[in-house]
């Protein structure tokens, strides 16, 4: 089949869209593996003109949709415009359909919904399809049609990660992503073991419980052969950032790993952290391996708020600790917080900010907080009717998702706009430290041409 993918997927500080996302590069390799030809188009708002290009240049015979839980709205007036002049089948998948499959089979036209990891599920369904006299039940796809709703039960997990095939990239424009920023990512595993509220983890984890393990990696050799690979079909590459938050959760994983590492790529790397599993000896190995950055998730200076609220189970102490190890270690640091979280106050906000000017971070990426569909956090402020009236407009904007009356939201915006200019940031930062780096490139040049 001709399918047409589209992902509905916020765009983040002018990132353009479609952006990489390994689940579905994978599930894409394993439809072009399955002889059926795939385009792909990426959506953060309703965009007509663009829906209309694509489908006239593509001429799918089936829709597939990985839908954000925060693209909803969305993906629902998309859908609107297909249903009503196209009458071309419709499947959803990705983030909100598997947190509410129920509330994504009623959108307009979708007749089936894929929950979960949709690597074996999904390419089934669309087999299956192609041969009417077979029976289309399949595991992990929700169906609705004449004779009312089908919601069988998940299948078990991929567990031999190296089984799949390395993720698609060409339709997501990798290789102009490759030349603007020097990077390549990748994806070393899937789940996580810990239960930080604020994460939708928490509830996949749940949907596969009993259907085999849910922490799982890639081997050392799969990932570096990926490497390889990538770094042969696209020009420029520099870094290699890895996208898991469990990276370096594994202990004895990860030291297999960063030994082939070293051994076998010459590439600086980019890695997620998180100091409540972190060590001395870790962050001393990182370093050795070629570990130049290092992504940590502090949420909030408030330790109620960090480890009440979302169950962190991350001390003060852990976080000072782990920043004076990578300083020593030469690792530069983005610290990650959330503004506006449930039960924030102007004393809380103070206290976040203390931190950071204590800590220092290369990049401090200042954030409101989101309250995602799926989340215990969500779950939270539900009960307390603290969720924002304009719903997800609220995220495409960058305002806090919670409407709390100790905390106000427009108390929170101000303050995330007076940190970003206080600090080092993406996309932002102070005025002087803007043209000081600015001053410094054009020296630099300058002075490298002087020198040829």
């Amino acid at each position: 089949m001709r399918i047409l993918a589209v992902q509905f997927i916020p765009g983040t500080r002018g990132r353009p869209v479609p952006r990489f996302d390994p689940q579905l590069g994978t599930l894409l390799s394993l439809l072009e593996r399955r002889g059926h030809e795939s385009a792909l188009v990426g959506l953060a708002r309703f965009d007509l003109l663009r829906v209309k290009a694509a489908l006239a240049q593509t001429l799918p015979q089936l829709i597939y949709a990985d839908i954000s839980a925060v693209c909803v709205e969305a993906a629902r007036r998309v859908f609107e415009f297909l249903d009503q002049r196209e009458h071309l089948p419709v499947v959803v998948g990705g983030g909100f359909p598997t947190v509410d499959p129920a509330a994504a089979l009623s959108l307009p036209g979708v007749s089936a919904v894929a929950i979960g990891e949709p690597d074996a599920s999904l390419a089934t369904y669309l087999e299956r399809m192609k041969d009417q006299a077979v029976g289309q039940i399949v595991s992990g796809v929700w169906l609705r049609d004449e004779r009312g709703t089908s919601q069988p039960e998940l299948p078990p997990l991929v567990e031999d990660l190296n089984s799949l095939p390395f993720a698609q990239r060409d339709l997501f424009g990798y290789a102009d992503y490759v030349r603007r920023t020097g990077q390549i990512e990748l994806a070393v595993g899937r789940g996580c073991p810990q239960r930080c509220a604020y994460c939708t983890n928490d509830r996949l984890r749940g949907l596969y419980d009993g259907r085999g393990t849910w922490v799982r990696r890639r081997s050392p050799g799969n990932i570096l052969a990926e490497i390889a690979q990538l770094r042969q079909r696209y020009d420029g590459v520099q870094l290699v950032r890895f996208l898991d938050h469990a990276f370096a959760l594994d202990g004895e994983w990860l030291v297999a790993f960063l030994e082939t590492y070293a051994r076998q790529c010459d590439l600086p790397f980019r890695c997620h952290l998180r100091a409540n599993a972190a060590s001395q000896d870790t962050v001393a190995r990182l370093a050795a391996a070629g570990c130049r950055f290092a992504d940590l998730e502090l949420i909030s200076a408030s330790d109620f708020i960090r480890n009440e609220v979302f169950d962190m189970d991350l001390s003060s102490t852990q976080i000072h600790d782990t920043f004076a190890w990578l300083r020593a270690a030469g690792i530069r640091s983005r610290a990650i917080v959330y503004l506006g979280s449930p039960y924030e106050s102007e004393a809380s906000l103070a206290e976040t900010r203390h931190l950071l000017l204590d800590l220092k971070p290369d990049i401090a990426d200042v954030r409101p907080y989101y309250p995602w569909p799926g989340t215990r956090a969500r779950d939270l402020c539900l009960e307390h009717g603290w969720i924002h009236a304009r719903g997800e407009e609220q995220y495409h904007h960058d305002h806090p998702g919670i409407d709390m009356p100790a905390c106000r939201p427009d108390v929170v915006a101000a303050f995330i706009r007076r940190l970003r200019a206080e600090l080092p940031g993406p996309g932002h930062g102070p005025w002087w430290r803007r043209w000081s780096n600015a001053s410094r490139n054009v020296f630099e040049q300058v002075f490298q041409r002087r020198r040829i």
